[in-house]
């Protein structure tokens, strides 16, 4: 007895499951993803915004933000 009410317990869990799906969200939806900006727009707001005279605290800044988001990783 105890059986059959689990068995049907667990085809109506599936069943559910099945018939719902999974909620699939948009790349614009997703955190942390932007869209509309290609690599050619990244690399002329870089070479704008870095110069030689600032290019060794940019890159201290770059180093910081790349640790940061190993240690989120981990």
């Amino acid at each position: 007895m105890l059986r059959k009410i689990l068995l049907i317990t667990v085809a109506a869990a599936i069943g559910i499951f099945c018939i719902k799906g999974c909620k699939k969200s948009a790349p614009e939806d997703q955190p942390g993803k932007e869209t509309g900006r290609t690599a050619a727009e990244y690399k002329a707001e870089a070479e704008k915004e870095i110069t030689e005279d600032n290019m060794a605290v940019e890159l201290d800044n770059i180093e910081k933000a790349l640790d940061q988001d190993i240690q989120t990783e981990k």
